[in-house]
């Protein structure tokens, strides 16, 4: 996989643009809807999906929307500076556990673009990666926290 070109596209400043927007500070009671970008790996078994994340302190809850398929996991956050982040997810899949990161930059403070590695997984290819877009859900009554 040439990890480095996709990496430094994702980081570029012209993407992601720095110095007006901010990641969240924290995922605890955050959302996330993500679509995965069709045509950059036909192969995936999830290109094109729409999936939501709802994050707890230590936990996440992820909907294959358009399914009644709701898998559970575990998550460590990491901001790499304040567009840049990191989460390294490890998921309790039916067939067997999946591991890996999505890579995320924004582009306002709701809206950005991630890299999906996997690492590890039941479903084939076991190692694979992938793009798309997230987008944080609103908190009802409560601020997002950013920057």
């Amino acid at each position: 996989m040439h990890r480095l070109p996709l990496i430094a596209a994702l980081l570029c400043p012209a993407l992601a643009s720095a110095a007006d927007c901010g990641l969240p500070v924290t995922l605890d009671h955050q959302q996330f809807t993500n679509i995965s970008d069709p045509l950059y790996a036909p192969d995936n078994p999830n290109a094109g999906r729409m999936v939501q994340v709802s994050f707890g302190a230590s936990g996440y809850t992820l909907d294959l929307l358009g399914t009644d398929l709701q898998l559970h996991g575990i998550y460590r956050y990491t901001r790499l500076a304040p567009h840049t982040a990191e989460i390294e997810m490890t998921e309790a899949h039916p067939a067997g556990a999946a591991r890996y990161t999505l890579l995320l930059t924004c582009l306002t403070d709701h809206q950005g673009r991630f890299i999906y590695t996997q690492h590890d997984g039941p479903l084939a290819p076991r190692q694979r990666q992938n793009s798309g877009r997230w987008t944080l859900q609103p908190q009802a009554g409560k601020p997002t926290p950013v920057k």
